[in-house]
């Protein structure tokens, strides 16, 4: 199986709904990240982990 050109680095930083995050992991078609600082102030319950899977197009590069 032909593995696919990687488009993002590992360590890399990305933003995501307003968020810094690092990339640590990458997908067909999502990224794994982990956010910069965690636990995010009024934001506990939408992001309760600090590692999240984002599909590539959802992710604005820095």
């Amino acid at each position: 199986m032909e593995e696919k050109e990687k488009l993002f680095q590992i360590g890399e930083s990305v933003k995501y709904e307003g968020e810094m995050m690092k990339v640590i992991a990458e997908y067909e078609r999502t990224i794994v990240a982990e956010f910069n600082r965690f636990p995010i102030p009024d934001k506990e319950e939408d992001f309760p982990f600090r590692r999240i899977v984002i599909k590539k197009g959802n992710v604005q590069r820095t």
